[in-house]
C-alpha cells in the first residue's frame, strides 16, 4: 500500500453549495463572491455565537480545490533545481442523516469526483474519475480511485469539530482489489489500512470543508487560537492558528462573519547528527500561513475559506561519497500550499 499517500503532515492541513432538498433558500454562491468587496455591515458592538446548523435531509455540495508548488535546490559541485507544480480538485456531495438533541449532526459524505494534474520537471501526468481509464490506469491512480464514490459517515459538532469517521471499510476492500499484493493482508492489517484511510486522508479533507469555530461569543476584532503539533524531518513543529472576526459583511440576503487566519509555529529538536557516516545539519524549519473564510451566520454554514501555508526546511551534509571523496551538499526544499474551498 502507499503510506506516503496517506500520511498527510497535520501542520499543512492547520490551515489548508448548499443545495437545499425541496426547499427556496438562497444560499450565497460562492465562485461569485469577491472576498474584497462585500459590504460591512454595523454590528453596534453586539456579540453572536458562531456555530454550524445542520438540518436534517439537507443537502450540501462543496468544491476544494489544492494548489501545490515544490522547488527543491541541491547545491554539491554545481546548483541543482527541480520544480513541481500539483492541482487537486475534490467535488464533495454530502447529506445530513440526522442531527440529534446535542446539536451533533450525522453527515454521509461521498467524494463524487476528483481531478488531479502534476508537472513535474516538464513530466505531466493527470487523472480525472469521470473519464474511462484502463486497467493499468486505475493501478495508478489506486488512491483516487479508493476514496471517489465510496460513501462513508461523519459526525460533527455544531462548533464544525469532527467527532468520528466511519464506513471507510470499502474503501479498504476497493483499495486491496486494485492492489494484487495487498490480497493476503491480515485482519490487523487490514484493522491498520482503515485507520490510515481514515486519519490521514478522509478526515483532514473533509474537516477543510468545517473550519471549527470557538465556543465563544464573538464581536468584531474577536480573536481565537489553536495549536497542534507535527514532525518534519528531526524536528517537532509546533503550530499556532489565531482566527480573527476582520468584520460582519453582507452576501446575498445574508449576514457573513469575515474571519481571517495566521498560522505561525515555533520548533524544537537535534539539528545535528550523523547516519550513515553522512554528518548532517537541519536549519531551523519555517512554517507561516494565513487566509480569509466566509462564514454564513444566518444560515450556520461555511461558505468560502482560501488559505495558504508555506514551509521552508534546509539541511547541510558532509560525508565521503561511493569514491571515498569527501562532498559538501545543501539542500533547500520550499513547498507552497492554496486550499481553496467554496460552497456550490
Amino acid at each position: 500500500m502507499t503510506n506516503k499517500f496517506f500520511k498527510i503532515v497535520s501542520v499543512l492541513l492547520a490551515l489548508t453549495i448548499v443545495i437545499a432538498c425541496g426547499k427556496k433558500e438562497t444560499i450565497p454562491n460562492a465562485a461569485s463572491i469577491n472576498v474584497n468587496n462585500l459590504k460591512s455591515i454595523d454590528m453596534g458592538g453586539q456579540k453572536i455565537l458562531l456555530k454550524y446548523k445542520f438540518k436534517k435531509d439537507e443537502k450540501l455540495r462543496y468544491k476544494l480545490t489544492t494548489i501545490s508548488n515544490s522547488i527543491q535546490t541541491i547545491k554539491v559541485d554545481s546548483l541543482m533545481k527541480s520544480n513541481s507544480d500539483q492541482s487537486l480538485t475534490y467535488v464533495f456531495d454530502i447529506e445530513v442523516v440526522d442531527v440529534d438533541k446535542d446539536n451533533v449532526a450525522e453527515l454521509d459524505v461521498t467524494i463524487s469526483s476528483i481531478n488531479f494534474s502534476t508537472d513535474a520537471n516538464g513530466q505531466k501526468l493527470n487523472y480525472n474519475s469521470t473519464a474511462k481509464l484502463s486497467k493499468e490506469e486505475k493501478d495508478k491512480f489506486a488512491e483516487f480511485e479508493t476514496i471517489v464514490n465510496s460513501p462513508y459517515r461523519i459526525r460533527i459538532n455544531q462548533k464544525g469539530e469532527i467527532l468520528e469517521v466511519t464506513r471507510i471499510d470499502k474503501m479498504a476492500d476497493k483499495m486491496i482489489k486494485l492492489k494484487p499484493e495487498m490480497q493476503k493482508i491480515t485482519a490487523d492489517q487490514k484493522a491498520t489500512l482503515i485507520k490510515n484511510i481514515s486519519e490521514g486522508e478522509i478526515k483532514p479533507k473533509t474537516q477543510l470543508l468545517f473550519r471549527e469555530l470557538t465556543s465563544k461569543e464573538v464581536a468584531k476584532d474577536s480573536s481565537w487560537q489553536s495549536t497542534s503539533t507535527a514532525t518534519l524531518a528531526v524536528f517537532q513543529v509546533e503550530t499556532n492558528s489565531v482566527f480573527k472576526v476582520e468584520d460582519f459583511v453582507k452576501a446575498g440576503e445574508d449576514k457573513i462573519a469575515k474571519l481571517s487566519a495566521t498560522l505561525t509555529s515555533k520548533s524544537t529538536g537535534n539539528k545535528k547528527g550523523t547516519q550513515e557516516g553522512m554528518d548532517y545539519v537541519f536549519d531551523d524549519p519555517k512554517v507561516i500561513g494565513n487566509g480569509i473564510i466566509l462564514f454564513d451566520v444566518d444560515k450556520g454554514i461555511m461558505i468560502k475559506s482560501e488559505t495558504s501555508t508555506n514551509v521552508e526546511m534546509g539541511v547541510t551534509v558532509d560525508g565521503k561519497d561511493a569514491t571515498q571523496k569527501m562532498r559538501h551538499s545543501i539542500r533547500k526544499d520550499l513547498s507552497i500550499n492554496k486550499n481553496i474551498v467554496e460552497l456550490l
